[in-house]
């Protein structure tokens, strides 16, 4: 029987914090991630994006968007009921970058949205790196005449 690891978890704390722009007078928020970035080297981790103090109590997540789209690599985000926490899970089989978009509305109805960056790193030797890089047999055998 091959062992189950234990999954992975990357919590990311989010902080929105509002301010009245200078020129156009409009509120806009500064946003900021800890961690800033995220590097994903464990196979199938669960990551959340969570709202935390002091984020004002009315700003929620709207929606999640990701490019250049999920590419069977990250599951469909999920947002939490109370709108604070955004969970999806990154296969990490292969390496690559995504950009998410995450978009968010306050008591205010107003918008903004931000653009962290998620990087794929697997562990070349993890069964799942290997098993999404295998390639199908060829065979080598000459052409009969």
């Amino acid at each position: 029987m091959t062992p189950v690891t234990p999954t992975s978890f990357m919590n990311v704390l989010v902080t929105a914090l509002p301010y009245v722009d200078p020129v156009s007078k409009k509120t806009k928020y500064k946003t900021t991630f800890e961690p800033a970035a995220l590097k994903v080297t464990e196979a199938d981790t669960v990551i959340n994006y969570q709202l935390v103090s002091p984020t004002p109590a009315g700003v929620k997540f709207k929606s999640v968007t990701v490019k250049p789209g999920r590419e069977d690599q990250l599951s469909e985000p999920s947002i939490s009921e109370s709108g604070k926490l955004v969970t999806f899970s990154d296969a990490n089989t292969r390496a690559a970058n995504f950009n998410l978009t995450l978009h968010f509305i306050d008591s205010d109805k107003i918008e903004f949205n931000v653009d962290p960056e998620i990087a794929n790193e697997p562990d070349p030797a993890s069964p799942a790196a290997r098993e999404a890089y295998l390639m199908p047999e060829v065979a080598n055998e000459p052409d009969p005449a």
